[in-house]
């Protein structure tokens, strides 16, 4: 066996590939290739995971390293051949694997083996382990100081005397191409690491050698001329002004602008190498539009809200700016409807949305009896990534009858036309809505209104909710959720402009609307408050399979303090299914204080998580 150690003088320098480390320049095989059995080239075959050799004289703590190396997937040897074989390649990985750790003057000796029946025996030196004695940065002469400075606080962090581990060390390398082009070198590259190695003083001396390129400042953004999309609309989402250095987060950015349009299958983002005579780097786009129109279809099933069905249609990019036109349609057993939707983006700025919709309804609950025709419009606005605001109009025509009417003797229904002025703000930090991993929600509303009709009534109704998500571990999310709503102003409002609680809404594990004030008679009618808390435990079992633990509590009151002192609690669990677009999710609940004549159990089935 070759004692690649030998090969080491007291002193050397070799140049490193970008992707090789020291290594390969102390003349040792590439310890950054190193894979579980790579040196047997059998890693692939089949058989049961074995180790074909013994060793002797590895470092405790690499112990278990050093036998996932040298472990491969393979079947019995067919020869003492082949023992031999296996032994040879087996004592080539571990002197990878103890080199990639940063013994480099390691030497590793199999016995010679002469029966098959034996399993080889792997005698290890692993000599002294080598440490970090300088790092150098090479090619950065003509940099700006406060760029000089943001290297060597990256550079730093592979501290002098630490160990020698490669993984570190080409670490450093892609951090430090990652600072140059945070700070405007979109072309910054590596050109590898040099490295001298003292075996006297088992050291290693580092220089990266960085080529940073020009530093980019953005310039125009450049379309493609073949869109149905009308440029105007897709300049409207370049967040840069032009002369702000490059930054990848500004690129990044600019892409997920352009997904969330919805209107794009192939999205690619391309910086001219060459200025223009501005000196400016334009950017420019290749994408490929996707399909415009779209059909969708889901169902609900639940014990306290019967079943209910709903289908929509979807036309995007309608003129070429990026709008919609849809069509909802829902029938359950509560609540059937039929809403006309539009939606125009980013008006004169990115972010700043028009939303238009009217439609027809009809509820029938425990609580009312309503049917309705409605109109809206809202503008909406961002002030950063999180804050939105936005105010609207809307009339809303109704004809509706409770039972508090009816126990007072009035069968007739109520005819009233409301109009109200929905202002609203959000701060949003949720990346995944379907299924959130992490991050916060929380939202105020503010409706001011007046119904007229059959009977008149100012009135201002108050909403707001919050909810928070954390990663307790990679398969393990708690998240919790409070929200609360107060009506200010005059009774006589249609029935559905109060609050209710309990159902797959709110509470679960209680009827639909049963955690509301009632009437002498116990009927249920609407009150002036509401408050729910909520708190779940998502586990993700595997790519397909979750587990949800819940507990739900709520009520609705004459005011915030009476909903929660009256408060009801239930607990539950669920499974969540993911089809790759969103969990599905079937909960049960009970109450946890069931009362006379409430149901010990009810169930939901529907899409996405509870909140």
């Amino acid at each position: 066996m070759v004692n690649r150690a030998e090969r080491l003088t007291d002193t050397r320098r070799l140049q490193l590939g970008r992707m090789a480390v020291c290594c390969v320049a102390l003349g040792l095989l590439p310890a950054c290739a190193y894979l579980r059995g790579n040196g047997t080239g059998e890693s692939a075959t089949s058989g049961s995971a074995y180790m074909p050799v013994t060793f002797d004289g590895v470092p405790n703590s690499l112990e278990d390293g050093a036998r996932d190396a040298v472990s491969i997937r393979a079947g019995a040897p067919t020869s003492l051949l082949d023992v031999r074989r296996r032994a040879n390649q087996a004592a080539d990985t571990l002197q990878e694997y103890l080199a990639s750790e940063g013994y480099f003057a390691a030497v590793v000796t199999p016995d010679l083996v002469e029966d098959m029946d034996m399993t080889p025996r792997l005698d290890v030196d692993p000599g002294e382990r080598f440490t970090i004695a300088s790092v150098t940065l090479a090619g950065t002469g003509d940099l700006p100081e406060e760029v000089l400075t943001r290297l060597e606080l990256v550079s730093d962090e592979l501290g002098i005397g630490t160990w020698a581990v490669t993984e570190d060390i080409e670490s450093l390398d892609k951090r430090l191409v990652t600072t140059l082009r945070k700070a405007g070198y979109a072309f910054a590259e590596s050109e590898g690491i040099d490295a001298l190695a003292s075996r006297a003083d088992s050291t290693l001396e580092l220089t990266y050698s960085l080529s940073p390129g020009p530093r980019v400042r953005l310039g125009d953004l450049i379309v493609p001329v073949d869109l149905k999309t009308r440029p105007g609309a897709i300049r409207t989402l370049r967040n840069w002004q032009p002369g702000d250095f490059y930054k990848p987060d500004t690129m990044e950015t600019l892409r997920t602008r352009l997904r969330s349009t919805d209107l794009f299958d192939g999205i690619g983002v391309k910086i001219a190498e060459n200025p223009g005579t501005d000196g400016y780097h334009s950017v420019e786009l290749q994408l490929s539009e996707g399909k415009r129109r779209s059909i969708s279809a889901g169902l609900s099933v639940s014990t306290s809200e019967g079943a209910g069905a709903t289908a929509s249609w979807e036309r995007r990019n309608l003129t070429g700016v990026g709008d919609t036109l849809g069509v909802d349609a829902q029938i359950a057993t509560l609540t059937s409807e039929l809403t006309l939707s539009y939606e125009r983006p980013n008006i004169g700025r990115y972010g700043r949305d028009f939303s238009a919709e009217t439609g027809i309804r009809a509820e029938e609950t425990d609580a009312y009896d309503l049917q309705g025709v409605s109109a809206t419009a809202s503008l909406s606005q961002p002030f950063n990534d999180h804050f939105t605001l936005s105010a609207g109009a809307t009339i809303d025509a109704t004809r509706s009858t409770d039972y508090e009417l009816r126990s007072a003797g009035q069968d007739e229904y109520v005819e009233q036309v409301t109009f109200s002025f929905p202002l609203g703000a959000t701060y949003d930090t949720v990346k995944q809505p379907l299924d959130p991993q992490a991050g916060n929600r929380i939202a105020l509303g503010v409706e001011p209104g007046v119904s007229v009709g059959d009977s008149e009534a100012p009135f201002t109704r108050i909403t707001t909710s919050a909810s928070t998500y954390r990663k307790i571990t990679d398969r393990l999310v708690a998240a919790v959720r409070a929200e609360a709503g107060t009506f200010l102003g005059d009774d006589d409002v249609p029935v559905d402009r109060k609050f209710y609680a309990g159902g797959g809404g709110s509470v679960r594990g209680f009827e639909y609307q049963s955690l509301s004030p009632t009437d002498t008679d116990g009927n249920i009618i609407g009150g002036d408050a509401m408050f729910a808390a909520s708190a779940e435990l998502r586990f993700r079992h595997s790519d397909r399979w979750g587990y949800v633990a819940f507990v739900d509590s709520g009520y609705a009151a004459g005011s915030i303090d009476e909903a929660i002192s009256e408060m009801r609690m239930s607990a539950g669990f669920g499974i969540r299914f993911y089809p790759g677009f969103g969990p599905i999710r079937f909960d049960i609940a009970t109450p946890l204080d069931r009362q006379e004549g409430e149901d010990p159990v009810q169930i939901y089935v529907s899409i996405g998580q509870a909140f």
